[in-house]
C-alpha cells in the first residue's frame, strides 16, 4: 500500500528508543579493578595484601601500608581476538588498541596518639577499570526467522491499524521498515487493514550477518585514605568518582539465501548507532588485619557505583525489494522525523555491591622490606548481576519509561545470577628484580544455560626496583565467554551469538618513591 517515504513532523512524544537491555546492564557490572603492572601481574589479588597504589581500587586499607611516597603511571596496550559461532557459522575478529591504565599518587605521614596510630595516609588517583575498543562479526544462515519480524511485533504488540500510525509513531523501528516496505499492509475486505507482513520471507532462506564495533572505557578518579594502627591493624576508605564512555556502531544485513530475482526481496540493512556518557559516584571501604607478622587477612566492601547516564542513539534502514511496489533502492533514517538530531534519552543506572575476602602469606616478613623474599595472595569476590537497575532520573520522565526499566530490571533479575570471582597470585624477590605469576576468574553471570559470560586471566611479569625508582611489566591473557542476541522476538525463534575472547594486555608501569 502507498504511504510517505519521508515524515516532516516532529512527534516528541515517540523519540524514545527502548535502548536499554539486560546486555547493557551485564556491561557496566562485569568489571575487574584495573591496576598497575604489578597488581595485574599477581590476578590482581590485592584484598589483604596492600602495598600497591591500586590497593586504592580493590581495599583502600592496603595503602596504610605504605613507608614512603610514591607516584606511578601505566600506559598499556589491548590485543584483542574474539571468535564467534552463530548458527553454526565462524566468524573471526581482532583490534588493537593503545591505552592508558592508571596514574596515582601516595602520600603516608607520621601518625600521633602515643604512637599507637603509625601513619596515616592519602591516596589520588586515575585507574581505568574497563577498555570497551572490542570488535565482533556474526554470520551465518537462518530459515526460521527474520530481524523484521520484530518490527511486525512492535505494531502488532501496539495495535496499530492506522496507516499513518505505523508510518510515524516508530522513528527508530517499525515506521523505518514501514517507509521503505521492508515491512507491508495485509489489506482486508473494503480496504482496511488485516494486519502486516514482512517482504524478508525466511523460509527460502536468509544470510544473516551483523558486525558490532565499540570504543571506550570506564574510568574511576579516587580520593583515599587510611590508617595504620600498631601495625596490626589497617583501616582505610575511598570516594571514587566514575566517568563511562561508551560508543557503539551495529550494521545488521539480511540478504536472500536463494537466486531468485523476482520474489520482492534483495537485502535490507540496519545501522545503528549508539553513545551512552554517564557519571557515578562510589566508596569503598576495607579493613586489613595481621594476627601473626607473616599473615594479612582483608576484608572490603563497595558500594554499587549511582550512575546518572544520557544515551545518544539514531537508527537508519536501507532496503532492496527488486522493483517491489515501483522501489528502488530506499533508505531512512530516525534523523528524518527529529530535525537531524540524535535521539535522546537520560536514565539512571546503578551496578550490584561487591564483597571481598583475601588471605596473605609474606615469605619472610620483616620491617625491613628489602629482606623479603615474595608472597603468596588470594582474594574471594561476591557479588549478584541481578541486582544492577535501571531507574528514571527524575519523577517527570513518564509512565511508559518507568513501565519499561521496570520490565528490564525484571528481565535482569531473571537472566543473571550471582556470581564469584577468585584471584591468587606471587611474587618472588631476588635482590632488585621480582618474578610474578597470577590467576582471575570472573564466575558466569548468567542463570540460563548454556549462556555463559566468564573470564579466565592468566598473568605473569617482572619488575625491578632499584634507588628509590619501580619498573614493572606485565603480560595477561584473557580467555573469556560470552553471548550476543542480534535480534530478540516475543514469538518465534531468535538465536545467539557465542563469542569466545582470546585477549592480550601488555601493561609497563614506572614509578618513584620520594
Amino acid at each position: 500500500m502507498k504511504r510517505l517515504l519521508l515524515i516532516t513532523t516532529t512527534l516528541a512524544s515517540v523519540l524514545i528508543i527502548n535502548a536499554q537491555e539486560p546486555l547493557d546492564a551485564l556491561r557496566y557490572s562485569m568489571l575487574g579493578h584495573g591496576g598497575t603492572a604489578r597488581s595485574r601481574a599477581i590476578g590482581g589479588a590485592l584484598t589483604s595484601l596492600g602495598g600497591d597504589f591500586s590497593a586504592i581500587a580493590v581495599n583502600p586499607a592496603g595503602l596504610a601500608l605504605f613507608k614512603t611516597s610514591e607516584v606511578v603511571f601505566t600506559p598499556s596496550l589491548s590485543l584483542n581476538k574474539t571468535k564467534t559461532n552463530y548458527l553454526n557459522s565462524e566468524v573471526k575478529d581482532k583490534k588493537t588498541t593503545p591505552d592508558f591504565s592508571n596514574i596515582g599518587l601516595i602520600i603516608p605521614r607520621p601518625g600521633s596518639w602515643n604512637g599507637k596510630w603509625k601513619n596515616f595516609t592519602w591516596g589520588l588517583g586515575m585507574n581505568k577499570t574497563i577498555n570497551f575498543g572490542n570488535s565482533i562479526t556474526l554470520k551465518g544462515n537462518n530459515n526460521q526467522s527474520s530481524y523484521s519480524e520484530k518490527y511486525l511485533e512492535e505494531l502488532i504488540n501496539n495495535n496499530v491499524t492506522d496507516p499513518n500510525a505505523a508510518a510515524s509513531n516508530y522513528p527508530y523501528g517499525a515506521s523505518l521498515a514501514f517507509n521503505t516496505f521492508l515491512i507491508d499492509t495485509i489489506a482486508g475486505i473494503d480496504n482496511t487493514i488485516e494486519g502486516y507482513r514482512s517482504n524478508a520471507t525466511y523460509l527460502t532462506g536468509l544470510t544473516q550477518a551483523q558486525t558490532i564495533t565499540s570504543k571506550g572505557s570506564i574510568n574511576d578518579i579516587y580520593i583515599a585514605t587510611s590508617a595504620n594502627y600498631m601495625d596490626k591493624v589497617y583501616f582505610g576508605g575511598s570516594v571514587n568518582f566514575s566517568k563511562l564512555r561508551y560508543e557503539r556502531t551495529s550494521v545488521y544485513k539480511e540478504t536472500d539465501a536463494t537466486d531468485n530475482t523476482s520474489n520482492n526481496f534483495n537485502y535490507f540493512q540496519t545501522d545503528d548507532y549508539l553513545l551512552t556518557e554517564g557519571v557515578g559516584l562510589g566508596i569503598k571501604l576495607g579493613v586489613i588485619v595481621k594476627p601473626i607478622e607473616q599473615l594479612r587477612v582483608g576484608l572490603a566492601f563497595h558500594s554499587p557505583v549511582l550512575y546518572n547516564m544520557e544515551d545518544f542513539y539514531s537508527s537508519k534502514i536501507t532496503t532492496d525489494l527488486e522493483g517491489y511496489q515501483g522501489s528502488g533502492v530506499l533508505t531512512q533514517s530516525s534523523t528524518d522525523f527529529n530535525a537531524g538530531e540524535l535521539g535522546n534519552f537520560q536514565y539512571d543506572f546503578n551496578n550490584p555491591m561487591r564483597l571481598l575476602f583475601g588471605l596473605s602469606y609474606i615469605l619472610h616478613e620483616v620491617e625491613d622490606v628489602t629482606r623479603q623474599k615474595g608472597f603468596i595472595s588470594a582474594d574471594v569476590e561476591y557479588l549478584n548481576y541481578g541486582k544492577a537497575r535501571f531507574s528514571p532520573a527524575n519523577t517527570n520522565s513518564g509512565d511508559n519509561h518507568s513501565s519499561y526499566l521496570n520490565q528490564v530490571n525484571n528481565a535482569i533479575k531473571e537472566q543473571f545470577k550471582s556470581a564469584i570471582n577468585m584471584r591468587i597470585g606471587g611474587e618472588l624477590k631476588f635482590n632488585t628484580i621480582m618474578a610474578r605469576l597470577g590467576f582471575n576468574y570472573m564466575g558466569n553471570a548468567y542463570s540460563e544455560k548454556p549462556l555463559t559470560a566468564r573470564q579466565m586471566n592468566i598473568s605473569g611479569g617482572l619488575g625491578y626496583r632499584h634507588m628509590g625508582m619501580f619498573v614493572d611489566l606485565t603480560y595477561i591473557h584473557q580467555l573469556a565467554k560470552d553471548a550476543t542476541f542480534p535480534y530478540r522476538l516475543d514469538n518465534g525463534f531468535y538465536a545467539p551469538g557465542y563469542i569466545k575472547g582470546s585477549n592480550g594486555n601488555l601493561l609497563l608501569s614506572i614509578g618513584f618513591k620520594f
